[in-house]
């Protein structure tokens, strides 16, 4: 009987050892499992449910597409100006377009100083992508102030003006700007979206002429890839409204 009892002992004994042994080996597993996770996430890496997301893509003109432009030039002149605006060598796209006594010209083109973290004067939401603009004043009577207003669609702004007065054949300076995304508002590139830069004119006389440049950009390989390009003038239903639009917002009669 004491020799049954003395085994029944042994038994207990080693299933208890048994059971300790596997829930340290449980843990060890565990442990060095939470340290490599740790180690690969400090060294960059990315957890299979973290994968990167468009907000974490470089918002950058893909290189390939600028080494391929092969658009107009400014038409363009003042040869009485001397200007330092940036050169346009070559452009995506755009072109000149009539609207009432305006010509205005439209150029997306490729400038490496604008970017999202410099100074306000060449500022871009995406790097590396410009839009050059210029007018020529075609009417035959003299104007006075003529003030200038841009931006990415819906957000159009008053940038300049110049006068006091302005004659037949007048082509002002020519300058660029960048693309600056109206306040509030994400764009997701992983499909192709539209943009439209619009500019308009406005003469003392408070009549306004405009066009627009609307182009599609997605996300390729090597960054945002500008395609689409077009410049037409704004219509008649659009000035009237951008014209209520600057009324309640500037005040303009």
């Amino acid at each position: 009987m004491k020799y049954l009892r003395f085994l029944f002992s042994i038994g207990i004994m080693a299933v208890l050892i048994s059971n300790c042994q596997t829930q340290s080996i449980a843990e060890n597993s565990m442990v060095e499992n939470l340290t490599s996770t740790d180690t690969h996430l400090a060294e960059g890496g990315n957890s299979p449910t973290n994968e990167p997301t468009l907000e974490q893509v470089s918002v950058v003109i893909s290189q390939e597409s600028c080494n391929l432009s092969n658009g107009p030039l400014p038409a363009l002149s003042n040869p009485e100006i001397v200007s330092s605006i940036r050169p346009v060598d070559n452009s995506l796209g755009g072109g000149a377009v009539q609207s009432k006594e305006f010509t205005i010209e439209l150029l997306l083109y490729c400038d490496p100083i604008f970017k999202p973290d410099h100074d306000p004067s060449y500022f871009s939401d995406i790097s590396g992508l410009a839009i050059y603009y210029n007018w020529k004043y075609d009417a035959s009577y003299d104007s006075g102030l003529i003030n200038g207003y841009f931006g990415i669609d819906p957000d159009i702004q008053w940038h300049s003006g110049e006068g006091p007065s302005t004659k037949q054949g007048y082509v002002s300076q020519g300058q660029s700007t960048g693309v600056v995304f109206p306040t509030d508002t994400s764009y997701d590139f992983s499909t192709s979206t539209p943009l439209r830069f619009v500019y308009i004119i406005q003469t003392q006389s408070g009549q306004l002429s405009g066009a627009v440049l609307q182009f599609n950009v997605q996300q390729v390989s090597d960054g945002l890839q500008p395609t689409n390009i077009l410049v037409e003038p704004l219509t008649d239903a659009e000035l009237t409204n951008y014209e209520s639009y600057f009324a309640n917002r500037y005040s303009i009669e």
